[in-house]
């Protein structure tokens, strides 16, 4: 094969690549089971609000948090979003976000969120940092710590 006929070959295989990259569809227009948790019977969604990360309830009502889009549940070991149970009366889940900078650096922020239901209401917690990413499995510090009981 010469070179242009493999150059050309390239081009092609990299312009599939990018339009089947672009046909996949955002979180928000299909949530998947990471991006859904549900705390006491009541189901949240996170979505992108304004470029903010949101957890939209089952009444179609959002709760705003405030960290950046696009952002996902910690999981737990699982791979699912973890829900720590705390004092017998509050269930609590977090969201967070996380970005590396541009090369060279291979340097990782991430903001979190602690969300928990108490009383039957949904609380948000301060904003949370770290300068690593948030990839897996966190400690039960990180959920009750940002609150105040």
């Amino acid at each position: 094969m010469t070179r242009s006929c493999s150059a050309l070959v390239l081009a092609a295989c990299t312009l599939i690549s990018l339009s089947a990259c672009a046909a996949q569809p955002t979180p928000a227009a299909n949530p998947s089971a990471t991006d859904t948790v549900m705390l006491a019977g009541q189901s949240l969604t996170l979505e992108n609000h304004q470029q903010r990360c949101a957890l939209r309830k089952a009444d179609q009502s959002l709760l705003e948090l405030e960290i950046p889009w696009p952002c996902a549940l910690s999981p737990d070991r699982k791979g699912q979003p973890r829900i720590e149970a705390f004092n017998d009366n509050a269930l609590i889940v977090i969201a967070y976000h996380s970005q590396t900078e541009p090369a060279p650096s291979r340097k990782c922020l991430s903001q979190y969120q602690a969300i928990r239901l108490i009383h039957e209401k949904l609380e948000t917690s301060v904003v949370g940092r770290m300068s690593s990413c948030m990839n897996g499995p966190i400690d039960q510090k990180n959920f009750v710590g940002l609150f105040n009981w």
